[in-house]
Formats: C-alpha cells, sequence, structure tokens
C-alpha cells in the first residue's frame, strides 16, 4: 500500500497542541531526532507540522485496518504521549479525518510502520524548522509505503 500524504494546515484557532504536546509529538515520530528537537523554536509553524504530522499518524493508522492489529504485539504507551492522544481525540475536529469516526477517537492508536514513514517522510522538513528555513506557508508532502507484515501497533 502506497499513498501521497499532504499534511493539513490548521488555522491558528485550530491548534490544539501547546509547546509541550508539541515536543512530545515531535519525539515520538521523530525517535532519532530528539537533541534536535530540544533546541528547536516551538512556534505556531511547528505546533501546525507537529498536529499535521498527528492527524496524518492517526488517520493512516485506521485505514491501514486498526482492528486486525488488535491480535498483533502491541507496546505500552508511555505517559506523556498517551495523555497528548487522549487530548486530541476529545479536542480535534471530527471532519479533519477520512477514516476515523468519532469513536475512535477516544481510544487513538497508532500503527508503528505508519510512524517510522512518517518519520521518513518528514525528517527533512523537521531539520528545516531547526535550521529555522521552513517556509511557513508550505505544503508539505510525502509517502506512506507499507505491506501486510507491518502491522504492529504502538501507542503513543
Amino acid at each position: 500500500m502506497s499513498k501521497r500524504v499532504q499534511l493539513r494546515k490548521f488555522d491558528k484557532s485550530e491548534l490544539i497542541l501547546n509547546k509541550e504536546e508539541t515536543v512530545v509529538i515531535l519525539k515520538f515520530i521523530f525517535k532519532k531526532q530528539h537533541s534536535n528537537i530540544d533546541s528547536l523554536n516551538i512556534t505556531d509553524s511547528v505546533r501546525e507540522f507537529a498536529q499535521g504530522l498527528l492527524l496524518e499518524a492517526v488517520d493512516a493508522s485506521y485505514a491501514f485496518g486498526f482492528i486486525d492489529a488488535l491480535f498483533r504485539a502491541v507496546t505500552n504507551p508511555r505517559t506523556g504521549v498517551k495523555k497528548v492522544l487522549t487530548k486530541f481525540g476529545k479536542k480535534s475536529s471530527k471532519h479533519w479525518f477520512k477514516h476515523t469516526s468519532s469513536q475512535d477517537l477516544m481510544s487513538i492508536k497508532i500503527y508503528d510502520r505508519v510512524r517510522q514513514q512518517l518519520e521518513w517522510s518528514f525528517g527533512r522538513v523537521l531539520i528545516l524548522h531547526v535550521n529555522g528555513i521552513a517556509k511557513l506557508d508550505e505544503n508539505y508532502f510525502g509517502v506512506l509505503a507499507f505491506n501486510d507484515s507491518d502491522r504492529a501497533i504502538i501507542w503513543g
């Protein structure tokens, strides 16, 4: 399965994540970039980037086939990420999602393979933000590609 991804743009009033939660989500998606994320100036543009990544992670995981994954190995969530996922599920607008229902948003789960693909596809954009040279009105594109053997789930 392969699909092109364009991260959703948000108005300032639609931003849910605060600065600390933005860092938590970026560290969750970009597991090898923690030192860069720690040095990052958290602007509204960075908050929008993180929220777009989280929205895509949730939606792609449900499109990928959440029910089948319930019978596969899972890892326990870190407390900080689990809190952010719960808050995001409660406060996010239901029309942002293509593949999830409002009931699904109360117990968000994310496939590890989806997280890895987002990390790979958008790692360059993170570095642009770290270096302060990301375009503020840029639409970010990436590709998610995985197969049926990639169905391990991680909770935030």
